[in-house]
Parts: structure tokens; C-alpha cells; sequence
């Protein structure tokens, strides 16, 4: 099947769909709809937002964005909600994009990569020790045989509307209840991670990851300061920084255009973020890009460069005196 086949004249047909959270604070909505709104610009596909939270969809996007409500036994569960993605899927083929991330493109490469997969990450498969550390990789070795992981960002999943996604879905989730004995580390010593136990409940179901060269999904960890970034253009471009810089990647290229960046943490109170909200804002009041682009190079890009490059400067003179 190629790319063409999944679209009627650009339409994702009926098949196809992406979702994402956003539960319990209105700062999750407000991400969400900025990811939805993202993918929309981009994709003409249905996008769910499942959701507790009480916030309108956009006049424009009325079309393409839906809420569904949450299970109320899923309200208290934070990011754990992401162990049980398979319970709100809507369509055979569905992208989960998490809300704090931005798509700058068209995601037919995704669904396409993805086939003949039940549920794939855009990752890599390496030895377990080179992910989690040799004495969890031993735990992990002990109790499931594997010595080997999907190495992955879990800022993006497919799924496959099937049996088999089910039970890793649900092997998943078992493997969750076994979070601490199995040496995983909780986020902000509170909530669980899904990407330790979905890698394994993957991997132990034959599932073999999209090849993860920043192109399709990546977050911030190369690159935190784009120099090219423009979700209504498309335009995006980030750097590798060379080795021995602790943000390199080796099995990234030099330069590369993920077409979904995963923002998260402290990053979203960052311009390349900020930036690309204001750019949506705009665009949603019906400004053109032309415009929205020079009122968002001229008050945010344009300031918090300068104001970077002056921080770099400073600390140059300052070791060199």
C-alpha cells in the first residue's frame, strides 16, 4: 500500500486517525489543541482529544477535532494514562501524538513506515544495558529473556486497531504493576514512565520500530534552539551538535527535519515553543501566513536570539579574560 491509498484528493480516509490527552489542567488542553491544530494544518485527518477538562475546539477545526471523554478510573493515573492508549483508539490505524508535541507535515511517511507493525515507536533496537544501565538490563534479562530494547521517545506510537496490539498493550500494563521491583525510575518520584514497560511488551511481540534518525519524531535534546522553525510553513531544520558535545547523537545525521518535535518539560516555557503557539493563535484568527510569520520573527525570534547570542558572548569574554 502506498501513501496515495491512504488519502481521497488529501482526505485521510475513515480508517485513520490520530489522538492524544489531555486531563485533570487546562494547561494540558491548551497544549493539545496546539498539537491538534498542528496536525490539522498539515493532515486532513480526524484528531481525538481524550479529556476531563471543559474547553472548546477552534470554529475552523470543528471538522477534524474531537473530544472524547475520559474513563473516570483513567483521571488519576498523569502520564500512566499512556498505558492504556488502546482503550480510546477510534480508527484500524491511529497515530498517538503526545499534546506538548508540534507536526510540521504530512504523516502518510509515518503510517507508511509503520506497516505490517501492531504497535511501533520511532526507535532503535540496542542492547538493554545501553539504554537502562547494565544492572536493570540484568533484571530485565532475568525475568522477560530479552537482552535487547526498542530505545525510543514515547512522544509518538502507531496502532494497529488488532489482537495483537491488545495484548501488548495489556502485557504492558502488567509489567507496570512491577514498575519499581523491575528498576524503572518514577517521573518526579511520583508517576510512572510507559516507555520501559511498552519497549518490552514491543519487543516480546515481534515488533520492530520505525528507524529513529530524527526525521520522523524527536524531542529537543540536540538542538534547543532551532534555527529554521515554522509549523505553518512546514519549514523546520536542527542541528546535531558533533561528538564530544553530551547533545550528540550518533545515530542522527548532522542536520535533519523531524516531521513531529516533541517539546515537553521546561521546554514549553521556551521561544521555539512559545513561538510556534503564537503562530497557531494567528493563523487561527485567519492572519496570514506572510504576516503571522514576520510578527512572530520580529517579537519573539528575533529578541530571544539576540538576547542568546549576547548570554553566548558574554560567557566568552569572561573565560577569555
Amino acid at each position: 500500500m502506498t501513501a496515495r491509498q491512504y488519502t481521497m484528493q488529501g482526505k485521510f480516509s475513515e480508517d485513520y486517525s490520530v489522538i492524544t490527552f489531555a486531563t485533570n489542567k487546562l494547561t494540558y488542553a491548551w497544549f493539545a489543541l496546539n498539537c491538534a491544530q498542528s496536525v490539522v494544518i498539515h493532515n486532513d485527518i480526524k484528531v481525538f482529544v481524550v479529556s476531563n477538562l471543559d474547553f472548546a475546539i477552534p470554529a475552523g477545526f470543528k471538522n477534524n477535532i474531537f473530544i472524547i471523554p475520559v474513563k473516570p478510573e483513567h483521571i488519576p493515573l498523569g502520564i500512566e494514562i499512556k498505558l492504556h492508549v488502546d482503550e480510546y483508539i477510534q480508527t484500524q490505524h491511529t497515530l498517538f501524538i503526545d499534546s506538548d508535541c508540534i507536526c510540521f507535515g504530512h504523516l502518510n511517511d509515518i503510517f507508511d513506515a509503520a506497516k505490517g507493525q501492531d504497535v511501533t515507536v520511532a526507535g532503535n533496537i540496542v542492547p538493554a544495558e545501553n539504554w537502562c544501565g547494565a544492572k536493570q538490563a540484568k533484571t530485565i534479562n532475568e525475568q522477560f529473556n530479552l537482552d535487547k530494547l526498542i530505545r525510543y521517545n514515547g512522544g509518538l506510537y502507531y496502532i494497529k486497531r488488532s489482537a495483537i496490539s491488545t495484548a501488548i498493550y495489556q502485557k504492558a500494563r502488567e509489567i507496570g504493576q512491577q514498575y519499581d521491583s523491575l528498576g524503572f525510575h518514577r517521573i518526579n518520584n511520583k508517576g510512572i514512565n510507559e516507555e520501559g514497560p511498552m519497549s518490552i511488551a514491543m519487543m516480546l511481540n515481534n515488533q520492530q520500530p520505525i528507524a529513529d534518525n530524527g526525521r520522523t519524531m524527536t524531542d529537543m535534546h540536540t538542538d534547543q534552539r532551532p534555527r529554521i522553525i515554522n509549523v505553518l510553513t512546514g519549514e523546520r531544520l536542527m542541528r546535531n551538535p558533533e561528538y564530544p558535545s553530551p547533545n550528540h547523537r550518533s545515530w542522527y545525521p548532522a542536520q535533519y527535519s523531524p516531521l513531529i518535535l516533541h517539546f515537553g518539560g521546561a521546554n514549553l516555557k521556551a521561544y521555539p515553543y512559545r513561538s510556534q503557539s503564537l503562530l497557531l493563535k494567528l493563523s487561527t484568527i485567519g492572519a496570514p501566513v506572510w504576516l503571522a510569520t514576520a510578527l512572530v520573527d520580529t517579537f519573539i525570534h528575533g529578541p530571544y536570539k539576540t538576547y542568546h547570542w549576547l548570554r553566548g558572548l558574554l560567557r566568552k569574554l569572561k573565560t577569555s579574560l
